[in-house]
């Protein structure tokens, strides 16, 4: 009922009308009381509805607090209400309240930024008295006088809403193209004509869009006010880009003092360095954009720290040892960075690393943790090489097979300057510099080997290693063969990965190879080891050097006359590999989880 009258909803009104509902039975003594309520509430209710009709067609909790019927003449009868509960009132809400104000073109309070702003309410303009329009015989502005504007003010402001004052307006307007430019210039900002029109009785009466507007109460559509973007200035970006070029490309906690875990301590970093250098520093949003433009994230190294970093770090080693430490790792980068710079067509710079056993068949089969399974090794250049399993082992001669075959498949170059990490069996032996040895003197090039310090061997070539694993991330690999495509497959663009896939025929055995003596730089108790090379020489001439420090100059071995006479290469090994007899059962054990598509290649594998 209350809804039907428009009226504030009254919890006393609706006892008083429930209390009367369960005592009809008493009608006889209580018939003059529920007269009276309901005498009352009409002539309430006709009030409230003449007051409804005057305004708007919204209700308005601020004006009708005062004028809520309350039933005097009702009697008290004590009722049981229970608990009481704060109901939500979205309709009392300051908020809403000063929104429904303004739709209804009434006085508001409102917002701009952080400040309150007391608008005024919608007025009636003047009406248009141009000359030009009382001449006019299309616009009809003198035929509708002030009490057929009001009105339409009134019905525009008190029972549209907003979308319906669009659809409103819309309908009252005619867009058309433009038939008389006023202007000589080749491009107008008018692009179309307005026609104007107000409903009079029925009729549509053209009128100027003077007098169309200031009838409704609305103005012209005015973009917001654009607020001046604060340039960058190329000083202070060009300072941002250096600072972030001069970082470590790849930070480690050994690196600097204190790791940058977020940006947010990279950004407060680099306004430090902004204050020294008198710099006004970017905002934390330009900041983390250009960080993103230049390709940069944050390294949290996880594992494979370095020992000498780490026992310092727990305070068992000098300070001494580990500056000392430092300073190798340190002269090991800068010399990596100077010979990035020296490649060019007649000298060749590459790092190498071995990524580590592929083992297959690789499936998410709980029964492969408890089985032995093939091995893949793959040897990363700039080049991918596969191959293990029947086809070889993990000996130096493996490795150094692979390495001579990089560098025959790069005549055109004159020089070889290899970088890798110091692992013995790989690249530091006497296996491999027998062969390097004897290509250097044979093909007349120079080939030199040089060391990163134990702990940093972060290189260049750990990004291959890392798309191939990502790659390989919840994927079934079956046999050997899937690794290849999986591996060529893992970079796009610029191209993919070349792969060379090898079997037991390519690998040669350089232990026979006996040009080199030895590799030790000393050869008394005392005097440095191989582990101590930094970097080896092998010139054109079968002669050798090597330096314990990057930063020395370059030293001739010491070891005994070395013989000239080439040698021949055979290859290491004549047929397949055999497996152990227990690999090959626990692989027959797993066929069980493998298509029947791949059991006959591990049917046809050789074993003991």
């Amino acid at each position: 009922m209350c809804e039907m009258v428009n009226v504030r909803y009254d919890r006393v009104l609706e006892e008083n009308v429930r209390v009367s509902n369960e005592e009809e039975d008493s009608v006889e003594s209580d018939g003059a009381n529920t007269a009276a309520n309901e005498d009352s509430l009409e002539s309430d209710n006709d009030k409230h509805s003449e007051s409804a009709s005057d305004d708007s067609l919204e209700h308005d909790p601020e004006n009708d607090l005062e004028n809520t019927p309350v039933n005097e003449d009702a009697v008290d009868v004590p009722v049981d209400r229970g608990r009481s509960r704060k109901r939500a009132n979205p309709d009392a809400w300051k908020g809403n309240i000063q929104k429904r104000r303004r739709m209804r073109g009434q006085s508001y309070l409102g917002r701009k930024k952080n400040e309150f702003i007391n608008k005024e309410q919608r007025k009636m303009e003047g009406r248009c008295l141009a000359e030009s329009c009382q001449k006019s015989s299309k616009l009809h502005c003198t035929e509708i006088d002030e009490g057929t504007r009001e009105e339409i003010f009134k019905y525009f402001w008190g029972k549209l809403d907003w979308k319906e004052r669009k659809i409103y307006v819309k309908s009252l307007v005619e867009v058309s193209d433009v038939k008389r430019r006023r202007t000589e210039a080749v491009q107008s900002r008018r692009s179309a004509s307005l026609c104007c029109f107000l409903c009079v009785n029925g009729r549509r009466l053209r009128v100027c869009q003077r007098m169309f507007l200031s009838t409704l109460g609305i103005k012209r559509e005015e973009s917001p006010e654009k607020t001046a973007r604060v340039r960058v200035r190329t000083e202070e970006w060009d300072f941002l880009k250096s600072f972030l070029l001069k970082l470590p490309k790849v930070l480690l906690f050994q690196d600097v003092p204190g790791a940058f875990i977020q940006v947010n301590h990279l950004h407060s970093q680099y306004k430090q360095t902004c204050a020294a250098n008198g710099i006004q520093p970017l905002s934390r949003q330009v900041f983390s954009n250009t960080f993103k433009e230049l390709n940069l994230s944050l390294f949290h190294p996880k594992k494979d720290q370095c020992d000498t970093c780490c026992a310092f770090k727990a305070g068992n080693i000098e300070a001494a040892v580990w500056e000392e430490h430092c300073v190798k790792k340190d002269e090991a980068r800068a010399e990596k960075d100077r010979d990035k710079q020296l490649a060019n067509n007649t000298t060749l710079v590459a790092c190498m690393d071995l990524q580590g056993l592929l083992l297959c068949p690789k499936l998410q089969a709980s029964a492969l943790y408890y089985k032995m399974k093939l091995g893949r090794q793959i040897t990363f250049g700039m080049r991918v090489r596969g191959g293990g399993g029947g086809g070889g082992g993990v000996s130096a001669n493996e490795f150094a097979s692979c390495i001579v075959d990089y560098l025959e498949t790069h005549p055109t170059y004159t020089e070889f300057i290899l970088w890798s990490d110091g692992c013995g069996y790989q690249n530091r032996n006497l296996v491999l510099s027998n062969a390097l040895l004897k290509f250097a003197t044979e093909r007349k090039k120079q080939v030199t080997q040089k060391y990163l310090q134990r702990g940093h061997t972060q290189m260049e070539c750990d990004s291959v290693h890392s798309v191939i694993e990502r790659k390989l991330r919840n994927r079934d690999v079956h046999v050997p063969a899937e690794y290849a495509a999986v591996i060529r497959g893992a970079r796009s663009s610029p191209k993919p990965y070349e792969l060379k896939y090898v079997d037991y025929s390519f690998f040669k055995d350089f232990s026979k190879v006996k040009i080199c003596k030895s590799i030790r730089p000393g050869s008394k108790v005392g005097d440095p080891t191989v582990h101590d090379l930094r970097a080896v020489r092998y010139n054109v001439d079968g002669s050798m050097e090597f330096k314990l420090l990057h930063s020395d100059n370059w030293q001739p071995f010491t070891s005994p006359s070395l013989r000239k006479a080439c040698v021949s290469v055979a290859p290491l090994y004549t047929s397949p590999q055999k497996i152990k007899a227990l690999k090959f059962k626990h692989l027959q054990e797993l066929k069980h989880v493998l298509p029947k598509d791949f059991h006959p290649f591990y049917d046809a594998l050789d074993h003991e």
